[in-house]
């Protein structure tokens, strides 16, 4: 009896230590396969770290392929289907729980199946993700065995239907190295444009019934990005409240969104106009306003902006300046934390996937008033979870630069139908900011977006960027100014939103160019100098004109520019203004003449203007000893001008003193006589006083 007790404990141990082990291989399959789906989870890559020995273990015993299916509806919501086939290597181990981690909280129509039969699922939703897991009643046991698990749920997050444009974003798998094959299918209602962008691009695209589809034969470790539409068309409303609280008349200035090649604009309406609008160094449309002594008053913008994906041609970048690499304040490029961190960093792709991995972005609401940290605080450790929009954008604008890049801060609207995934709260008038780069290849600026990046969980923004980043103003020159709409706020525009958006219902407006050209005399104490003139050209329209060509002829005369740089372009309500000198070729002083002012713009249209002018002469001489001659001459001639000048100022200065020598001598003899009258009258020899004389 006791050998057959020992021999039943025996049993019992070894099934206790085959239960053991059962449970620790479960339980470490569901732990790697947690993030099957989405990589977008708190503390992804430690996880991937800490499971790195169990996933070598279940990859040791189990084969996974991935077969994912993403349908979007013309409504925008995607059906997604998940399936996995678990093909068991190892003959005494089987799977009897799986679980994923889905990226968003918007999951909806959870439904679970094993081998064919329907089975319930635990959902959990927590931290803007959901947790979909499921245990099988089916023990599948023996090498070659194949589990097939699918899971389909419906996610208001992969795809975006924003005004005319669908965009799909499918974040890349973090532990994409348990499956032997990644194969995804992308399929969208052939309602919606064909595909402008779509990335990456080892695709095929074929069409089947009513959709487009898109496939992938091995994924792997990228997510996809896939826009359908070209441009997308926004209606803008921007406040500034401006106040002077002063006793003296005041200028000051605002910042209107500028035109970019990729951000077209449109001011419908300008209330009240400024004095003038003109261009700062980084692109921005600065507008100029007086503001009368203690008074404000509001100003309204309506606009239409249209961003797109290619850059338009007509439309030059702005030009990189030095001041655009230089260390500013929140951009501490000669910080030594700062310099050690760039250490490793060789390109521009290393400084922004270092800046993803390095900051975490905060979850605090951002109705909050948070301080701006720049670049060396946003690296400290109690910082790196609590960072914002402007950490990540001035942490890569500072190592970037550090690396002698020139960079950019945009700050401006960021569209976002989920706050969590993109955060921009526009409802707060709260802005976004992101970065952009100076690209030597391409010579163009390139914006990215390294906080989107993280807060999707790895959607793409460096490469491919999107249709809904509205720039307001560019800091490059300085870290601060010009500053944004939004920025101009006071008490008694609180209750005021200051900042609207929404998707246009209306096209682009094609206007045609609406150039007023003039001619104005300069004056000299109010009297006309001849051949001297100010070309000004208005622009009635609110947008922005681009020339090819500025022409001014004349048979009669020659017309000759006061100044070197060529005028590229005119804002929306503004005038520009050309110093010109009309010589005639006759060599006659005042003559009339006529010329002709021609403005072609880059979109073909050409406006023309005929003035009367009169014309200065001058003496072109090609010699260089009638040079010398001449110039000797008109030395000469100085000279003896000169000359003259002085022996007149000594002739008048001589007759002067002559003058004055004569009257004094006039006015002694005067007083002399005088003298004899009187003494005539006191010795009786002149004439009795009171009598008169006959």
């Amino acid at each position: 009896m006791l050998i057959a007790l020992i021999k039943k404990l025996k049993c019992f141990w070894f099934l206790n230590v085959f239960v053991f082990i059962l449970f620790f291989l479960t339980s470490s399959l569901q732990a790697i396969t947690a993030q099957a789906v989405d990589p977008q989870i708190e503390d992804a890559t430690q996880k991937q770290i800490q499971n790195n020995t169990e996933i070598q273990d279940g990859s040791e015993n189990f084969e996974i392929n991935l077969h994912s299916t993403y349908t979007v509806t013309a409504t925008g919501k995607t059906i997604v289907e998940q399936k996995f086939l678990i093909k068991n290597k190892n003959p005494e181990l089987f799977v009897n729980k799986y679980g994923i981690v889905v990226s968003s909280t918007s999951i909806d129509d959870v439904s679970v199946s094993h081998n064919g039969k329907t089975l319930n699922s635990s959902v959990s939703k927590q931290k803007g993700q959901t947790s979909i897991g499921v245990t099988f009643d089916e023990k599948v046991v023996g090498e070659g065995k194949t589990n097939e698990l699918i899971i389909r749920y419906t996610d208001q997050d992969i795809a975006l239907i924003s005004g005319k444009i669908l965009e799909v974003n499918i974040p890349k798998l973090s532990d994409h190295y348990q499956y032997k094959n990644y194969q995804l299918e992308l399929r969208v209602p052939s309602i919606f444009e064909t595909p402008s962008r779509i990335s990456p691009d080892n695709f095929t695209l074929k069409q089947e019934a009513d959709y487009n589809v898109i496939t992938y034969d091995n994924l792997q470790d990228q997510s996809i990005s896939a826009i359908f539409g070209n441009q997308q068309i926004f209606d803008l409303k921007l406040n500034y409240y401006l106040n002077n609280p002063t006793s003296q008349n005041a200028l000051t200035q605002i910042t209107l969104p500028p035109e970019t090649p990729v951000q077209k604009v449109y001011y419908l309406n300008l209330d009240p106009m400024p004095k003038n609008i003109k261009e700062d160094q980084d692109g921005n449309f600065i507008a100029t306003y007086e503001i009368p002594a203690n008074n404000s008053f509001n100003v309204e913008l309506f606009a239409q902006v249209m961003l797109t994906l290619r850059p338009d041609e007509n439309i030059p970048f702005s030009p990189v300046l030095r001041e655009q690499v230089a260390e500013q304040k929140f951009w501490e490029i000669t910080d030594p934390e700062l310099i050690k961190a760039a250490e490793n960093l060789n390109s521009i792709k290393d400084i922004y996937d270092f800046t993803v991995e390095q900051l975490n972005y905060t979850k605090e609401p951002l109705t909050q008033n948070f301080e701006r940290l720049g670049a060396v605080a946003a690296l400290k450790e109690e910082n790196k979870n609590n960072a914002t929009c402007q950490e990540f954008t001035d942490l890569f604008i500072a190592l970037s630069r550090q690396k002698n890049i020139a960079t950019r801060r945009i700050v401006g609207i960021a569209y976002s139908n989920n706050e969590e995934l993109r955060p921009s709260n526009l409802e707060a008038d709260i802005l976004h900011t992101w970065p952009e780069y100076y690209d030597q290849e391409k010579k163009a600026w390139v914006q990215i977006d390294p906080t989107w990046e993280d807060t999707t969980g790895g959607v793409d923004y460096f490469n491919h960027f999107d249709l809904n980043h509205i720039a307001l103003a560019i800091n490059g020159v300085s870290s601060t100014l010009p500053y944004p709409a939004g920025a101009y706020s006071g008490n008694s525009d609180e209750k005021n939103k200051k900042v609207y958006l929404d998707f246009s219902k209306e096209e682009f407006a094609q206007i045609n160019p609406s150039l007023e050209i003039n001619l104005f005399n300069k004056k000299f104490y109010g009297l006309n100098i001849p051949g001297s003139y100010n070309l000004e050209i208005f622009n009635k329209t609110g947008r922005v004109w681009y020339f090819s060509d500025i022409q001014i002829t004349s048979e009669q005369t020659e017309i000759v520019l006061d100044q070197n740089s060529k005028i590229q372009k005119i804002l929306p309500f503004s005038r520009i203004v050309l110093p010109i000198t009309v010589y005639n070729k006759s060599g006659q002083f005042g003559q009339k003449s006529t010329i002709k002012v021609t403005s072609m713009l880059k979109e073909g249209q050409i406006t023309s203007n005929e003035f009367e002018v009169s014309s200065k002469f001058q003496i072109a001489v090609t010699d260089h000893k009638k040079i010398i001659c001449l110039g000797g001459g008109l030395i000469i001639l100085t000279l003896c001008t000169g000359s003259l000048f002085l022996l007149g100022r000594k002739l008048a200065n001589s007759l002067r003193r002559k003058g004055q020598k004569l009257e004094e001598e006039s006015h002694k003899l005067q007083e002399l006589s005088t003298a004899l009258k009187e003494n005539q009258k006191n010795d009786g020899t002149g004439p009795q006083s009171g009598v008169s004389g006959s």
